[in-house]
């Protein structure tokens, strides 16, 4: 007797096990041996391809074009990130951390800017959001060049000043700990 669900009581036949269906992957149709290196590199690396020269180009434009295509300034932002570091800012550890690493708490009108700025993002197109991101980055950078930074209070030693063997006390110390 079989299962419930079973009206027969006589042996199942084994099951063939059905073919799964595998891709088969066609060769690469072969690319034309002239230049393929160079063209592999520039569709790898996009932005270190040669650009065509424009004669017309006045180098204010020239300079403007070069800073508008900086590679180290961001395109891409994330809304999430910026709405959590806001979040965080706010919170009761971001405040710790505030008055932990600085002494007093700090704004958090920064962060909220970033994540206004990002969502006012969502309907333009990529290119212009790319553009947009970029210039919002570099309006930041400016924004801390400008302002004080811990490198002002130092100031470079002049021809007298060198200081000799300046790490005398250390080499003393070891020769004394190995005689020892």
């Amino acid at each position: 007797m079989g299962w419930l669900w079973t009206s027969s009581s006589s042996k199942a036949e084994p099951q063939q096990p059905t073919p799964s269906s595998i891709p088969i992957r066609s060769e690469p149709a072969p690319s034309p041996p002239a230049n393929t290196n160079e063209a592999s590199f520039n569709e790898a690396f996009p932005h270190l391809a040669p650009t065509p020269s424009q004669p017309s180009q006045s180098p204010n434009t020239s300079a403007s074009t070069e800073t508008d295509n900086d590679p180290s300034l961001p395109t891409t932002m994330s809304c999430r990130a910026a709405f959590d570091a806001a979040f965080y800012c706010s919170s009761l550890g971001g405040h710790f951390n505030d008055i932990y690493r600085y002494g007093h708490l700090r704004s958090c009108s920064e962060h909220w800017a970033d994540w206004r700025f990002c969502m006012s993002l969502t309907g333009a197109s990529s290119e212009g959001r790319a553009n947009a991101i970029r210039e919002r980055y570099r309006e930041k950078d400016a924004k801390v060049k400008k302002a004080p930074n811990s490198e002002d209070v130092w100031k470079r030693r002049g021809p007298g000043e060198m200081i000799e063997r300046p790490f005398r006390f250390a080499e003393e110390e070891s020769l004394r700990v190995e005689k020892a």
